[in-house]
């Protein structure tokens, strides 16, 4: 099974800094991967530069153009006005047409670019610079405009196998806010009747029981509780190394023998390699990470907006939306870590061997 496209967004002017959750970032998986821009980059105008960029760099004092109606700034000050004004005019069309971004808000022709003008006002609201929302807007921009096939046969799902909007999860057993999101992430599905899937992506420089976990997760699925098991391993607050998994697995009803046994199978070791490599060609760059219908988010309001676009395309019945709370971010969940801003900070290279999971089963 493939995905196809679908998308939408809004979010805090946080998010639009810097990628949401818990982007405990792996510096090998992110190898020969293009970055994207980083929040202090200046923006390079292209050659051809719009006219409107143009007169509004002009000396002597030019008078900048005006917003269009579309953008309220009304909250905005004297100053941030201004970078506004700059940003919109310097930057291209967002929708790939050999315009300005501001004339592409005049046009009216782009639906894009409304919704990115609104975050651009709320992000310098917020009081970021000028080269950090131009970074972000870049950023948003390529997520918005990217779609990519996930395959997804045989990886652990659930929700109605007919659905037609899908949600895929990227995500790490040891990571602390692919804990926070797994229950809401489960309650937006089942509210919008969409199928979820579960992919393994272990950080193992950072986590070093993430994999041997992947690996039970893998054997318990072919018994037939993944779901049980995976609630477990996230609700746990002992550590997952065999000893904690081991009880966790007892806990989920699972025939514990039958699981070291698939545990040690070349089998499990490969399923979670291939996930990986799943994400890496995706772009995945930490976790948890997320695709609706092949377009990235990398929140849950990004997730639930993007299906809730993806309903609308399909013409499907929309129910309310969710509260933040429910989906777990209200309580900071704009206040990702510092270093979500530079995804690699405090992080060494893994290691070209990854060393034994922690969590494997001891060996027969």
């Amino acid at each position: 099974m493939m995905l196809a496209e679908m998308g939408r967004w809004s979010m805090v002017a946080a998010l639009l800094l810097a990628p949401l959750g818990c982007k405990h970032v792996d510096p090998a998986k992110t190898v020969g991967q293009e970055a994207p821009p980083a929040a202090g980059a200046e923006a390079v105008p292209a050659q051809g530069a719009p006219e409107a960029a143009t007169a509004a760099a002009a000396p002597g004092g030019t008078k900048q153009p005006e917003l269009p109606a579309s953008v309220d700034a009304k909250d905005l000050d004297t100053d941030e006005k201004k970078v506004l004004l700059d940003v919109l005019t310097e930057q291209f069309d967002p929708c790939g047409k050999t315009r300005s971004f501001l004339d592409a808000l005049r046009a009216g022709d782009c639906p894009m670019a409304p919704k990115l003008a609104a975050k651009l006002v709320e992000a310098l609201r917020s009081g970021v610079n000028k080269k950090q929302a131009v970074a972000a807007l870049l950023r948003e921009i390529e997520r918005l405009n990217t779609v990519v096939d996930i395959p997804v046969v045989g990886s652990p799902s659930k929700g109605p196998a007919e659905a037609k909007v899908v949600i895929v999860e990227f995500s790490d057993f040891e990571c602390p806010f692919c804990r926070r999101v797994a229950k809401p992430l489960q309650q937006l599905a089942t509210h919008y009747n969409v199928q979820l899937y579960y992919k393994f992506f272990p950080l193992r420089h950072a986590h070093p029981n993430a994999e041997g976990a992947a690996r039970a997760a893998w054997a318990a699925h072919q018994q037939g509780k993944f779901w049980p098991l995976h609630d477990l391993l996230f609700a746990a607050e002992t550590t997952l190394d065999w000893a904690g998994v081991k009880n966790l697995a007892v806990q989920a009803g699972l025939d514990i023998k039958r699981l070291e046994v698939d545990m040690a199978l070349p089998q499990a070791a490969a399923a979670v390699a291939a996930d990986e490599k799943i994400g890496n060609d995706a772009g995945v760059d930490g976790t948890p990470t997320f695709f609706v219908n092949g377009r990235k988010a990398e929140s849950l309001a990004q997730v639930e907006e993007s299906v809730r676009e993806a309903m609308v395309a399909a013409k499907l019945p929309l129910p309310p939306a969710l509260p933040p709370a429910l989906l777990g971010e209200a309580d900071g969940a704009g206040a990702a870590p510092q270093a979500a801003a530079d995804p690699h900070a405090g992080h060494d290279h893994a290691p070209a061997a990854a060393p034994a999971a922690a969590g494997e089963a001891p060996a027969k």
